[in-house]
């Protein structure tokens, strides 16, 4: 799948639907509390509002496929606001005649600035979720790649002392452990600008057969020493292989679970390595720059700061 825009629609189509869901089951529940807007009383009217926000949220998933929190709180906050749009266009009703007109624009003022803020307030969110020890305990993926299922085995498993042009691995040692390098798209903190860092870690092959290999890997976040299992198995259908992985995590975060799962992140990474043994130009997510819909905006205050972050001082 080579067209760029298709694969994203493809790979994101969870988050997709689970962005369309927070957008329209507000939206209903809304219609049934409070009745229908004025606004949108009519059929049409209705619709061309659904078409216009459908479109945002498909719009934030092609032009920022590496992010997923952003693109279901903004689906979230639309329905929201429209939830609670019959309500809002009767508060001015409450108002004196005279003062209706004022009583619109504040109202208007008030809305807008104040669906921002709850959207800026929601982005916040990951890092309390960041630190909440649910979800997934195995991340589970799976594709189906035109490739024959030996050669995809070969191309997917982890090899001491190899270099792919991405993941480099050291020698084994001693302890069966070798170091393995890979380059990830990530952002700058000082500048916001998308850059790529190294990541480094250990890894133990536990167990190989013809198609199938168990690997442990070791390294420590913030400190805490961590390891993960990982089972691959691949095996043919027809003149192409089905790549499957299973990957047991020391430990539960439901906010990296849930974008694994909304981003089809397991199999967007095999799809990567398989059209890179290939020599294909990747479309696949994780090698995209890293930007989003937050440093955008901070990018664009940025000019606005005479001493950004990240200048010389």
């Amino acid at each position: 799948m080579q067209n760029k825009y298709l694969y994203r629609i493809y790979r994101l189509r969870r988050l997709i639907l689970t962005s369309l869901i927070a957008l329209f089951v507000p939206w209903a529940i809304g219609w049934q509390l409070f009745g229908p807007s004025a606004l949108l009383e009519s059929p049409g009217a209705s619709v061309g509002v659904a078409v216009i926000c459908t479109s945002i949220i498909l719009s934030l998933v092609l032009v920022y496929p590496r992010v997923w929190w952003e693109t279901v709180t903004t689906a979230f906050v639309f329905g929201l606001g429209l939830m609670f749009l019959p309500v809002i266009e009767a508060i001015p009703e409450l108002a004196p005649t005279a003062n209706r007109g004022a009583v619109t624009a504040w109202l208007i003022f008030g809305v807008v600035f104040g669906n921002i803020f709850l959207w800026l307030g929601l982005n916040w969110l990951p890092g309390t979720l960041i630190n909440v020890p649910l979800g997934l305990r195995e991340w589970k993926s799976r594709i189906r790649y035109d490739m024959p299922a030996d050669r995809a085995f070969q191309v997917l498993k982890t090899t001491p002392d190899s270099f792919d042009g991405k993941y480099k691995t050291g020698p084994v040692g001693n302890d069966g452990l070798f170091t393995v390098s890979s380059i990830i798209n990530t952002i700058n903190p000082d500048t916001w600008g998308p850059e790529s860092e190294e990541l480094l870690y250990k890894c133990k092959i536990e167990q190989e057969g013809e198609n199938s290999q168990v690997i442990s890997s070791y390294y420590t976040i913030e400190g805490e020493a961590r390891v993960d299992v990982e089972r691959l198995n691949v095996r043919a259908a027809g003149q192409g292989a089905i790549c499957e992985t299973c990957t047991v995590k020391s430990r539960r975060n439901i906010y990296e679970d849930l974008g694994f799962w909304l981003q089809d992140y397991g199999a967007d990474h095999k799809y990567s390595r398989l059209e890179r043994s290939e020599g294909r130009p990747s479309v696949a997510l994780v090698d995209l720059p890293y930007i989003t819909p937050l440093v955008g905006l901070a990018r664009f205050f940025e000019q606005f700061n005479e001493n950004p972050p990240g200048a010389q001082r």
